[in-house]
């Protein structure tokens, strides 16, 4: 992509976030939460997790699964390079394992998991590997419809490996973030973002593949991300503003 023509500009405005609507969601049926275990048990070295997904509604539900980084170890392999070292993830929603590192599965028909009312889905598997590193990796899993991951169900998970503690570091510092808006993407839609505590942050948008398409630092505490969609191809992408020390806010927008 033509670095002298950005597909977003930084505005110096303020933040108005919007107000939650209620959706029907699915439900996770026996989710798990943390994972403890040591690097000297040869079991771990590649841990799956699983749980199911219903549907308790009365529609039929399209939905895909969205994976977000809530504090990782050090090393971490990703973007994921099999000559790298550092842990590393992936996870099997629907038809397909994806590849390790991926952020979210595919929004296309024939990827999508399809729920009627009262129906199960087996489907998903994560599958963690510590490669030898030590500490708490934590993820953040959404099922949601493809144009909304507000109207789906999350579920955090953490992998404990020989540390002291299984709790998240804790910290001061939070990213707030509007919904991209408008959606889907059509023309110049607008991402507001505010840092708490923190001096600067990194900007990333990454297509459903979980390729890097942009990455930008931001040096301002209050800003607007613009997002021109002639500057990108029709699809889903995921856009995440991250702070030094972890916190983040991550936004999926869909350009038509």
């Amino acid at each position: 992509m033509n670095r002298n023509n950005m597909p977003f500009i930084f505005a110096f405005l303020g933040i108005a976030l919007t107000a939650g609507v209620a959706f029907a969601q699915p439900t996770l049926v026996d989710p798990i939460e943390v994972f403890e275990g040591s690097l000297d048990d040869p079991e771990t070295e590649e841990i799956a997790l699983h749980w199911d997904v219903t549907n308790l509604t009365n529609d039929t539900m399209n939905l895909m699964v969205t994976r977000s980084i809530v504090q990782l170890v050090s090393p971490y392999n990703l973007p994921y390079n099999p000559d790298n070292p550092g842990a590393y993830d992936r996870f099997c929603w629907g038809p397909l394992c994806y590849d390790y590192g991926t952020t979210s599965s595919f929004s296309t028909a024939g990827f999508m998991v399809q729920l009627a009312p009262n129906e199960t889905d087996t489907t998903f598997i994560i599958d963690y590997y510590p490669a030898g590193v030590a500490g708490v990796t934590a993820f953040d899993y959404c099922f949601h419809p493809a144009d909304d991951i507000a109207a789906g169900t999350c579920q955090q998970v953490i992998f404990c490996l020989d540390a002291d503690n299984c709790a998240l570091n804790m910290t001061e510092t939070s990213v707030e973030a509007s919904p991209v808006f408008p959606q889907p993407v059509t023309g110049i839609s607008s991402f507001p973002y505010h840092l708490n505590g923190a001096s600067s942050a990194m900007l990333t948008i990454h297509n459903a593949s979980g390729q890097l398409i942009e990455q930008e630092k931001l040096r301002a505490q209050h800003g607007i991300v613009y997002i021109d969609a002639a500057q990108y191809t029709a699809g889903v992408y995921i856009l995440t503003i991250a702070a030094p020390d972890g916190a983040f806010a991550s936004e999926r927008f869909l350009v038509r």
